[in-house]
């Protein structure tokens, strides 16, 4: 048995580069240096059904690759939604919905199969009670932090896109509890994304059922002071998270400029991240008039 798995694990090494060159999986690999978000999509959904079967071999590190190809392929699907709602399309933005969904429901299986090869616990993770998810969290090490942050990530957006469902929102005290572990072992993980998780949680709900957007600025500061300002997103952040829900139209148009205004190269090797931050600030903008009430914002500073 151990024989035939080091033959196995041995022939897929061998074999890795010839996939990955034949299946367009090389490109994939270098996506994030890619600023056309064209390209960087159709690579992603191109190399899904690859990376799944790669995924099969039960090769870890592959399998959390497809964790986060679905997850990154379900952030181009949301922005096509948005799009969708700020057009009025409700038929397109709820098909969006749907197929974004299920995207993140692929990246948490990925993600939390390559987790339950440390502990059984996670292959039931919605479903095991809380104090033994908690136990099983705390056992997890710096290296597998990778898994611990798609499967949050990914469980947390498929929440996050579904509010009106009760049997979803009641699993957000599990993501909190994964990303609190990604912070106490690697908060420097994708850019401290973790901390841009809690900016989400403090700055997109309300003051009666723990919204705070003060504590989202705080996790937003970290990030960029990690980033040395580079990572753009973390500006976008600001503008979303904090901004808008103390309506600082100010701050809020300030800050998305920034971004569009930024240079491509601001973040050497991380073109699709400044890309996408460049989008998003954009859509973002051109709903300012929407968002506020500009009029008034102006006649109250006379």
């Amino acid at each position: 048995m151990i024989h035939r798995y080091f033959k196995t694990q041995t022939l897929l090494l061998l074999l890795l580069p010839m996939l990955l060159g034949g299946c367009g999986l090389a490109k994939l690999s270098r996506i994030q240096k890619e600023g056309n978000l064209v390209v960087v999509e159709t690579t992603l959904a191109n190399n899904l059904k690859t990376l799944e079967r790669l995924a099969k071999t039960g090769n870890t590190g592959l399998i959390v690759k497809t964790a986060r190809a679905h997850s990154s392929y379900s952030g181009f699907l949301e922005d096509k939604m948005e799009n969708a709602e700020i057009a009025g399309d409700t038929e397109t933005a709820d098909e969006m919905r749907s197929q974004a969904i299920a995207h993140y429901v692929r990246a948490e299986e990925y993600a939390f199969k390559a987790l339950a090869k440390s502990d059984k616990t996670f292959k039931e993770p919605r479903t095991v009670d809380l104090e033994t998810f908690k136990a099983a969290l705390q056992k997890l090490k710096k290296k597998q932090v990778e898994p611990l942050f798609w499967a949050a990530y990914a469980m947390g957006r498929g929440i996050s896109l579904q509010k009106d469902d009760p049997m979803q929102v009641i699993d957000l005290a599990r993501v909190e509890l994964m990303m609190g572990r990604v912070l106490e072992l690697d908060e420097t993980f994708y850019f401290g994304s973790a901390h841009l998780f809690y900016a989400v949680y403090y700055g997109d709900r309300s003051p009666a059922i723990g919204g705070d957007p003060e504590k989202a600025k705080e996790h937003i500061d970290i990030v960029d002071k990690m980033n040395d300002g580079k990572f753009l997103m973390s500006k976008f952040y600001l503008a979303r998270y904090y901004a808008y829900p103390k309506q600082d139209v100010k701050l809020y148009k300030q800050a998305l400029q920034e971004v569009i205004d930024a240079p491509q190269d601001i973040y050497p090797g991380e073109a699709a991240a400044t890309s996408l931050a460049k989008s998003r600030a954009k859509r973002w903008l051109d709903q300012a008039d929407m968002l506020f009430d500009t009029e008034l914002e102006e006649g109250g500073s006379e």
